[in-house]
């Protein structure tokens, strides 16, 4: 407020014009969301606008007020000099872009307008970054003199580019389960696909299937989904799959626009049996003496919880008269 108080007296010193007040502008709601307003629309880091709110023409509910009651029409513009009174009004100026459209002003002070997001940024696949829009009011479209129009300025981000691919991609073995870790990323993931391909490698560990040649576009479904930017997660073996069965596994970022990324590298796994305590400590051929009796109910019978106790009593105990020894 002090701001603009200095400014208000330097501009009646000087004699010149007294700027009107800007327009305040609001996003109200956004097809497609539930909740959004235009600081999530204002950088990639938020929830920038997505590939398909785009290509879809999702549309934004701005509301435009404190217009002064003398302005008849609302113009758009984007462009690096657009602050210039001057280049607006200059159609040869390429530095500022009129998007050509244009609203009649019917509320006076208060102008409220559903704008598809295509009109005011470039759909095409692959880009991201921020546009400035600038909106003018104005009494018509040459009437503008430097001073007298009312502006606002929002920014609008988008994100149309998936996701760099996942490094440091790893997979260990596992029975029912295998366990999956990468390093973290720098870029704005909200969750990483998981994918799986039976039989997708050979027995020496190289890779078969030709689901990932494009790593952009894998052809095969995603098997589960992580959320959040984590860096590892255990991924459950599909059930009743054979013992040496051999897996493909690969996994891609999902960013806060929704973009999927490029595939990590394609990595094999092989389903495998576990040894338990049991199989190590009693299963094999020089198992101890207490494997006779206080073991001869497995994990897998109902000996309940005191072989178990016995076992690790045993171990105590042969590990005491060892050393003794």
């Amino acid at each position: 407020m002090r701001t603009i108080a200095l400014a208000l007296v330097a501009g009646a010193l000087t004699a010149a014009p007294v700027a009107a007040q800007d327009i305040v502008v609001t996003l109200r709601g956004m097809e497609g969301r539930t909740s959004v307003d235009l600081t999530d629309l204002a950088t990639t880091s938020a929830v920038p606008i997505s590939q398909s709110e785009c290509n879809t023409a999702a549309l934004l509910d701005l509301r435009f007020t404190q217009i002064d009651s003398t302005r008849s029409q609302l113009h758009l513009f984007y462009g690096s000099n657009c602050e210039m009174v001057s280049v607006r009004n200059d159609t040869t100026d390429t530095s500022c872009t009129d998007l050509d459209l244009e609203y009649a002003i019917n509320m006076n002070t208060q102008v409220d307008q559903q704008i598809p997001v295509s009109s005011l940024i470039d759909c095409t696949s692959g880009s991201s970054g921020t546009r400035t829009i600038y909106v003018l009011a104005v009494d018509n479209e040459t009437s503008e003199v430097s001073g007298a129009g009312q502006k606002v300025s929002f920014p609008i981000a988008f994100d149309f580019q998936g996701p760099s691919a996942p490094t440091g991609f790893t997979v260990a073995n596992g029975e029912t389960a295998m366990t999956l870790s990468w390093e973290a990323s720098s870029d704005q993931i909200t969750s990483y696909d998981v994918f799986l391909v039976a039989d997708g490698c050979d027995a020496d560990g190289n890779v078969t299937t030709t689901a990932f040649d494009d790593p952009a576009n894998p052809t095969v479904a995603v098997y589960s989904n992580v959320e959040g930017a984590t860096t590892g997660t255990s991924v459950a073996i599909p059930a009743g799959t054979a013992v040496g069965t051999n897996y493909a596994v690969a996994i891609r970022g999902v960013d806060n626009a929704g973009n999927a990324g490029t595939v990590s590298s394609v990595q094999c796994a092989t389903v495998v049996n576990v040894d338990t305590f049991w199989d190590v400590y009693c299963g094999g051929a020089s198992a101890s003496e207490a494997c006779a009796s206080s073991c001869s109910a497995s994990p897998g019978d109902r000996g309940g919880p005191l072989p178990w106790v016995l076992i690790a009593g045993a171990v105590i105990g042969l590990a005491t008269r060892r050393r003794a020894a």
